[in-house]
C-alpha cells in the first residue's frame, strides 16, 4: 500500500475495515425506502434502523447514529400527523 496516496488507502481501508458485530445495508434509501424511511409499496411501514445504511462498515458502533435517526424521524412523523389534523 503506498501510504503517501489517498486512493491506495481508501482501497486498503474498504477492503481491510469490516465488523461482524454491528450488520447493517439490505433496506437501503432510495432502493427499498424512501427518503422518508416509507417502505416502497406499502402504505403506513417504516424502515429506521441500521439496514438502511450501506453495507460498507465505518468499524464503529452505530447506536448513537440510529438513535439519532430514530428521533428525527419520529419528530417529522408527528408534524406530520399534526398538519393532517389541522385540515
Amino acid at each position: 500500500m503506498n501510504q503517501s496516496d489517498v486512493a491506495s488507502i481508501e482501497t486498503f481501508c474498504r477492503d481491510t475495515v469490516a465488523t461482524f458485530w454491528h450488520y447493517h445495508g439490505g433496506c437501503l434509501v432510495r432502493k427499498v425506502v424512501d427518503g422518508d424511511f416509507r417502505v416502497k409499496g406499502i402504505k403506513a411501514l417504516r424502515v429506521v434502523d441500521g439496514s438502511v445504511f450501506k453495507s460498507l462498515s465505518p468499524g464503529t458502533n452505530p447506536q448513537a447514529t440510529l438513535m439519532m435517526l430514530g428521533r428525527h424521524v419520529g419528530l417529522r412523523m408527528l408534524e406530520e400527523r399534526s398538519a393532517c389534523k389541522g385540515r
